[in-house]
């Protein structure tokens, strides 16, 4: 698999920061899990309950902007919930009601939610099939729909498009919906995208805006890969409920029922995901979100289903120097999950609000609950000196048995993540590494009396 460091050069040039300090902190958690009780007796956690606004499976999709979390509900109605980020806690006052007349068709009239970088906020429908005609009239009812909501002019609902393909004879009649993201702004200079795709497919979506106006059509992307990879014979497909990111004009993250979180460019060509020891537990789940703090890469997606343990939580992880491979579990959250009840929707949101100091990011689980949290990073203090000045190479690279030095080493030290010398030689042109797998340092002196500090990856 590729690393992703080629859609960001000139980062990660130096290893001065390997050792590091992430710390991950419980902001809120309205669950069923962390609303149980523990039964000495029975040895099981007892009652417990998702908020009172969540229903089965009808809150689908979370909006971040400016404190507040924004979620789509058709429990009563046609709504946008708005919670208060700091608490987790509904704001009744602010729920934004979608006319019936506005707001209208589709399997599921609106189903996901994103926000557009000046604050408007983009709903669309779920749309199971794009070919759909109906008998009597003959005329497309399979439209896949996508508004704009305006909050700083009384909450005004605009339709943005309505989609079909009836008659297309290239493409089938798609699913679209499940997940919906968009990236930039719908104004007067300046341009973004709306991305969707396919369930049980493999096509990606994309429409394009350019000062504020929408493209007739969209860009259809082939994925040309997945992972984990179909059984020999099967079509390539990110299954059920496929959630999207977008990353950067020309990149997004996708994560799919069948999938794990898996970074495409525009052209349906994978640049990177989780191929390595280290990745969600279950790729039975959809979700996630890319962002970047501090220098680094991190991932937060969905981890485990309502059968997986503990059930339906989330995992957090740092990709080292961008490359996914070599990614590394920052925990699991929930530490006991959300709570067993199934989501049969397979849709679980995360977003993030990147800050100077912190990252505030929050994670839902439909039916199970909603939780909050802050990850803080300090860069400690450095185990290498930033001078590498030896001309020495490492290779293999990734290692697997033993890593070799180009030039003959007069010491050689290895160093885990958390900055332990794990391991040393001198008067070596080799060290034998079967006995360790992750991310490592290695620091020494060669035989010219330069000095080494490399990142080595051992499998």
């Amino acid at each position: 698999m590729k690393n992703f460091t080629f859609l960001f050069a000139g980062l990660f040039l130096s290893m001065a920061s390997f050792a590091q300090t992430h710390e991950i902190t419980e902001l809120w958690d309205h669950s069923i899990q962390s609303s149980a009780v523990w039964d000495d007796v029975e040895e099981e956690w007892t009652g417990g309950a998702a908020p009172e606004w969540m229903g089965g499976t009808t809150e689908r999709g979370l909006a971040h902007f400016d404190g507040k979390l924004y979620v789509p509900s058709r429990k009563d109605g046609n709504q946008i919930l708005v919670l208060d980020a700091t608490s987790g806690l509904l704001i009744e006052s602010e729920t934004i009601t979608l006319a019936a007349e506005e707001v209208f068709g589709g399997t599921l009239p609106i189903n996901s939610i994103a926000v557009t970088q000046s604050g408007k906020f983009i709903i669309s429908n779920l749309a199971a099939n794009t070919q759909s005609v109906d008998v009597e009239t003959e005329l497309p009812n399979g439209m896949y729909k996508a508004y704009m909501v305006d909050p700083t002019d009384n909450n005004k609902v605009t339709k943005l498009f309505e989609w079909h393909n009836v008659g297309d004879e290239v493409y089938p009649g798609f699913r679209l919906g499940d997940g919906m993201n968009f990236y930039g702004d719908i104004a007067d200079g300046q341009t973004g995208y709306l991305i969707t795709g396919t369930a049980a497919n493999r096509y990606i979506l994309r429409w394009d805006f350019v000062n504020g106006v929408v493209a007739d059509e969209p860009v259809i992307i082939e994925l040309l890969d997945v992972v984990p990879a179909p059984v020999e014979g099967a079509a390539i497909s990110l299954g059920i409920a496929p959630q999207y990111w977008p990353i950067d004009e020309n990149s997004f993250m996708v994560d799919g029922h069948s999938t794990v979180p898996m970074v495409f460019d525009m052209t349906g060509n994978m640049l990177a995901s989780f191929t390595g020891p280290v990745g969600p537990t279950q790729p039975g789940v959809s979700g996630g979100a890319y962002f970047e703090f501090k220098g680094k890469h991190y991932v937060v997606a969905p981890s485990t289903n309502h059968v997986g343990e503990p059930k339906n939580s989330f995992q957090a992880f740092e990709i080292v120097d961008g490359d996914f491979e070599a990614a590394v579990s920052l925990g699991v959250l929930p530490e006991l999950g959300m709570g067993s009840v199934s989501n049969t929707s397979y849709i679980n949101p995360v977003v993030v609000d990147v800050q100077s100091d912190q990252v505030l990011f929050y994670v839902m689980f439909a039916n199970n609950g909603i939780a909050g949290y802050r990850l803080t990073y300090d860069p400690g203090t450095s185990i290498i000196t930033p001078e590498s000045n030896s001309t020495a190479v490492l290779f293999p690279s990734p290692a697997t048995d033993v890593v070799n030095f180009s030039v003959r080493m007069t010491s050689v030290e290895i160093y885990n993540i958390a900055g332990q010398l794990v391991k040393s030689a001198a008067d070596v042109d080799a060290v034998n590494v079967a006995d360790l797998k992750g991310i490592y340092l290695v620091k020494g002196v060669d035989v010219h009396g330069l000095r080494l500090a490399k990142k080595l990856v051992v499998r």
